[in-house]
C-alpha cells in the first residue's frame, strides 16, 4: 500500500507534467532497515527537492508485502524531472540504500500522462 502525507496534489491548472518513478526491491529481512532509511531520507532530500525548478510533488513509500520501495515525483517537464539525476543528496542516499541491499530498477522512468482521474472527495 502507498500512503502519502501532506496536501493533495492539484493538477487541474497544469497543462503538461511528467511522473518520475524510481523502484527499489529488497529481501524480506531488510524491511526494517529500509523503512528506517526511507524515513530518514525525507530530512536529507526535502529542502533540495522543494527548491528544484518545475517540481510539483514528491512521494516516498514502501510495499511491505512485496519488499519494494518507490519514489514518485511530479514535474513540469522531462528536463525538470532529470534534475534528479544530478541531485547529489539523492545520489549519496542511493549508495546507502544499495549498501542495505536495495536493488534499484534502471532506467528510472519519466512518464508523460495521457489521462488522469481526480477524486473530488476521499473514497
Amino acid at each position: 500500500m502507498f500512503y502519502c502525507r501532506g496536501p493533495r496534489l492539484q493538477f487541474k491548472t497544469m497543462k503538461y507534467y511528467v511522473v518520475r518513478i524510481s523502484i527499489g526491491r529488497f529481501d524480506s529481512d531488510k524491511i526494517d532497515a529500509v523503512k528506517r532509511a526511507l524515513d530518514a531520507a525525507e530530512d536529507k532530500l526535502a529542502p533540495g527537492i522543494r527548491a528544484m525548478k518545475g517540481n510539483r510533488g514528491f512521494f516516498a513509500g514502501i510495499d511491505g508485502e512485496n519488499y519494494s520501495m518507490v519514489n514518485v515525483s511530479f514535474w513540469d517537464s522531462v528536463i525538470g524531472a532529470k534534475q534528479m539525476e544530478q541531485f547529489q543528496p539523492m545520489l549519496e542516499l542511493a549508495k546507502e540504500f544499495i549498501g542495505i541491499g536495495v536493488r534499484f530498477e534502471r532506467p528510472i522512468l519519466n512518464f508523460e500522462p495521457l489521462w488522469t482521474i481526480e477524486q473530488k472527495e476521499p473514497i
